[in-house]
């Protein structure tokens, strides 16, 4: 008698939790989330190679920057179909909280990409450096292992490969941040031009910060994967 009014004493304090875990295994999980996913993942890829192909001919500024403005307003919009699928979804493929920090980050890379290309324009940028191109070509191949570990989270089986995938992110951010020390060091070495060395540093930098938010990406995929292993 004692063990079943224990029992039942301790269905009466949790029966919401308990709940919820046997909906969630048993109910399935929505899945109109993971093409947001994908389609932002591939923005954010389509402009980091815009701004590569700016930087690689510089002849029409202002129609890259264009095409990259296009692609961070569909980014804007998709995060605006993220929040509303999570207001009318109960079971998502994953927790809010996490899937609201993934679509953020995702945001921000478009957003940088787009800082980045503007910056070249407004600063009326006609030159770059080999390391200028190497720091876009960088940021293009971080937000393409995002892309791909992005694409692989509707297969929680898949977990160990999208974790390589954000180590291998993590090696590219670091990469950067060498290429940039080395510029900067270049750069308030040998340039003699102020206006120039303003510049360079501004395109530099912004560039830099692409390998950034794409690890602060990654981090947010290693916590999806990590703390909800098939959820």
């Amino acid at each position: 008698m004692a063990a079943q009014d224990l029992t039942e004493d301790r269905g009466e304090r949790h029966p919401v939790p308990l709940l919820r875990v046997v909906l969630r295994r048993l109910w399935p999980r929505d899945r109109r989330f993971f093409p947001l996913f994908d389609l932002h993942a591939q923005l954010c890829v389509g402009a980091a190679s815009a701004l590569l192909d700016l930087l690689s001919d510089l002849e029409d500024p202002r129609g890259r920057v264009r095409e990259i403005e296009a692609l961070e307003k569909r980014g804007d919009s998709i995060v605006g179909e993220v929040h509303a699928a999570l207001r009318r979804t109960r079971f998502p493929p994953y927790p809010r909280v996490a899937i609201v920090a993934l679509t953020n980050r995702l945001d921000d890379l478009l957003d940088l990409i787009e800082d980045a290309a503007q910056t070249i324009h407004l600063y009326h940028v006609t030159e770059v450096t080999p390391e200028a191109q190497r720091l876009a070509q960088l940021g293009l191949d971080a937000a393409r292992r995002i892309e791909k570990a992005v694409a692989g989270l509707d297969r929680p089986g898949d977990g160990r490969e999208l974790l390589a995938l954000c180590l291998q992110v993590d090696e590219i951010e670091a990469q950067a941040d060498h290429v940039q020390r080395a510029a900067m060091s270049r750069l308030f070495r040998d340039e003699p031009d102020a206006r120039r060395l303003i510049r360079l540093r501004a395109v530099y930098e912004v560039l830099e910060e692409l390998t950034d938010v794409c690890k602060d990406a990654g981090g947010e995929i290693e916590s999806m994967v990590l703390g909800h292993p098939g959820a």
